[in-house]
């Protein structure tokens, strides 16, 4: 009984998710939606704290996210959701102010980045994770053909269905909490999605050798 509740509350939260992400989408953090980089060649040490301040007083309460770049870090680009011509200009006055350069408006580098989709995050786990699949698949096939040639009773159909679904319901379950709760896709999403698969797959593992 209780495994039917906990199964009827797992299949509610998935439905809940779906219909969320078809109405709302996914959240993405900033690093995935559209927004702009400016980069701007500074020439000499600077640390971020102080671009972050010169942006602050320029762009006000928007996200910033401040990198170094270029191989002698002397280069920065700054990441922020919109910047208009007018900041910009007050941008680089106050940021050869600080450093005593003489750039210009033209020789800052801007860039619209364009939003990444949850498919172009997913892209690179699919192969492998198809793979993974498989040779978890294929295990599961041999170690029941051997569990059923010693005289044991299992019903192998049953036995690998319950074992997909439960590996694909805790990854539909995850990113329907996503979806719920709008906590942020970021580069930490997929990582998580691994584990979760993982963790899965031994507590599938370990539940039928228990059987």
């Amino acid at each position: 009984m209780k495994k039917k509740i906990g199964i009827g509350i797992i299949a509610i939260i998935i439905v809940i998710g779906i219909v969320v992400a078809a109405i709302f989408g996914l959240n993405f953090s900033f690093e995935y939606s559209n927004h702009k980089e400016v980069d701007i060649y500074i020439g000499q040490e600077f640390e971020n704290k102080e671009i972050q301040e010169i942006a602050k007083e320029v762009l006000g309460e928007q996200k910033i996210v401040i990198q170094k770049v270029e191989l002698y870090e002397d280069m920065v680009a700054i990441n922020t959701k919109d910047m208009t011509d007018e900041q910009l200009e007050n941008l680089n006055t106050k940021i050869n102010e600080k450093y005593g350069i003489e750039n210009t408006v033209e020789d800052i580098l801007v860039t619209e980045v364009p939003s990444v989709s949850i498919v172009d995050i997913v892209k690179p786990y699919i192969i492998p994770a198809i793979i993974s699949f498989v040779l978890v698949m294929v295990y599961f096939i041999v170690y029941i053909a051997i569990y059923k040639h010693k005289g044991n009773d299992i019903n192998m159909p049953k036995a690998l269905a319950e074992t997909v679904i439960g590996i694909v319901a805790i990854q539909l379950l995850y990113f329907a909490i996503l979806a719920i709760t709008r906590l942020p896709i970021n580069q930490f999403t997929m990582p998580i999605a691994v584990v979760l698969f993982i963790l899965t797959t031994i507590a599938k593992l370990c539940n039928n050798e228990k059987k």
